[in-house]
């Protein structure tokens, strides 16, 4: 049992220095800001672990998962140690497709509904961040294992159309605002076509199966005519997704800038 424990660990370890570049990687620079990325020096990460389709309502549910590692190494900025190993979660942002604007209607989390999701923009992109969470997410205890589920709608109602990469969608973790946001650990889930269900983690207790999704009554939906093509990735291992080898950055939608909300 020590020596499971001990190999989980070291596990967790490895996953983490392979996602703590994954922004990076995708070459897209989201979420387009200073904090710190990189995983090695957060505990959080996500993963998928179901989404349902409603092809009638053109609706669909993301669920995911929110983890803490049993180690974490404290890195320096300015000559000085982060918090980012010692703080919680306070909001939820992803990398949304253009013209997606509205299509998260709401999120869950611990069964408590989630209305305050807001759309900014960075550099010519947008970005849906859900806050704040730090009611349910105050400290490492409260976050590892939490389910947060988004709600979409039109006009991007499956998470092929709000993904703007249609293979993978991004996602960071930002914890309180100290001083500005320092800590804002990223990540990747594979973009799904298939409705599933997965496993939730349930601490020492083990495996607990959740509700299966419904699968749609239409095909798989194609992805959004506005989104402009680019070449393929090759894939390779990475927590709570897939990283890809880099590429050019996408070049933002020809509009002008707006205001970030805080």
């Amino acid at each position: 049992m020590a020596r499971s424990a001990m190999f989980a660990a070291a596990l967790a370890v490895v996953l983490m220095a392979v996602a703590s570049e994954a922004s990076y990687l995708t070459g897209t620079k989201f979420p387009f800001e200073g904090c710190v990325q990189n995983t090695q020096f957060s505990p959080y990460y996500a993963t998928l672990v179901s989404y349902s389709e409603n092809a009638v309502k053109q609706t669909s549910q993301i669920c995911l998962q929110l983890h803490v590692a049993p180690t974490c190494t404290t890195g320096m900025r300015d000559g000085k140690p982060t918090r980012c190993c010692n703080t919680h979660i306070n909001k939820l942002k992803l990398f949304p497709a253009f013209d997606c604007r509205g299509s998260v209607a709401s999120a869950t989390i611990a069964n408590k509904t989630v209305t305050s999701v807001y759309w900014e923009e960075h550099d010519g992109f947008d970005i849906v961040k859900i806050t704040p969470l730090m009611e349910w997410l105050s400290s490492p205890a409260a976050v590892d294992n939490k389910v947060i589920c988004l709600n979409l709608r039109a006009p991007c109602w499956t998470m092929a159309m709000l993904s703007f990469d249609k293979e993978v969608l991004e996602y960071a973790l930002y914890d309180k605002k100290v001083n500005d946001y320092e800590c804002c650990p990223v990540g990747l889930f594979d973009v799904t076509y298939e409705p599933f269900k997965g496993t939730l983690t349930s601490g020492s207790t083990g495996g607990v199966d959740i509700a299966p999704a419904v699968r749609p009554a239409s095909p798989k939906p194609s992805p959004s005519p506005k989104q402009a093509p680019k070449p393929s990735p090759s894939p390779s291992p990475q927590k709570g997704g897939k990283s890809k080898s880099p590429k050019p950055a996408p070049s933002p939608k020809n509009r002008s800038p707006k205001p970030s909300r805080g």
